[in-house]
């Protein structure tokens, strides 16, 4: 009888368990989901339209426009990206719009990486992303000659979207 006893008491406490178990995972995964909601929200929140790109000395007044690459060495998407950042400096070159690439990475590595990818720039600065708003690479930004952000473009673009790029900048 005792033994039955037990037996039910451990069963109990087994079943008690796996729910405090179940519980407890499903309260770990709604907190990673909310927070990466939250996170993926507030980084496209961060740098937006109609603000002024906080970018330290940057000298946007020589040019009515301005384009910002925020790349990185490391992105993979960056360098696939390549050919239409080729393709965007030969037309801001011919619309006479100011070039700047931003990476994380020291001015000589980012210069060097750019060489390799031929993308000639027409300034390359070192640049922390979170203190510039921008949540990831590739973004690209066109900016009027005050700095203020007039459009943004994030992640690997589609071949529409390149051409939305290269239509804002013609017009």
């Amino acid at each position: 009888m005792e033994g039955m006893l037990m037996e039910r008491i451990a069963k109990k406490i087994e079943i008690a368990a796996n729910v405090a178990i179940i519980i407890v995972a499903l309260a770990v995964v709604l907190f990673f989901v909310k927070s990466y909601m939250t996170n993926r929200a507030d980084a496209h929140a961060r740098i937006s339209t109609g603000t002024k790109f906080a970018l330290k000395d940057g000298n946007w007044q020589g040019s009515r426009k301005n384009v910002v690459l925020a790349l990185s060495t490391t992105c993979h998407f960056c360098t696939e990206s390549a050919g239409f950042y080729r393709e965007l400096v030969q037309e801001c070159q011919k619309q006479h719009a100011y070039t700047v690439a931003v990476l994380p990475q020291a001015v000589n590595e980012a210069t060097s990486y750019l060489k390799n990818e031929g993308v000639t720039v027409d300034e390359v600065r070192q640049g922390s992303f979170p203190d510039l708003q921008i949540s990831g690479t590739p973004t690209v930004l066109l900016l009027d000659n005050s700095g203020m952000i007039k459009s943004v473009w994030f992640g690997k673009l589609s071949a529409d979207k390149e051409k939305e790029v290269l239509a804002k900048l013609g017009s």
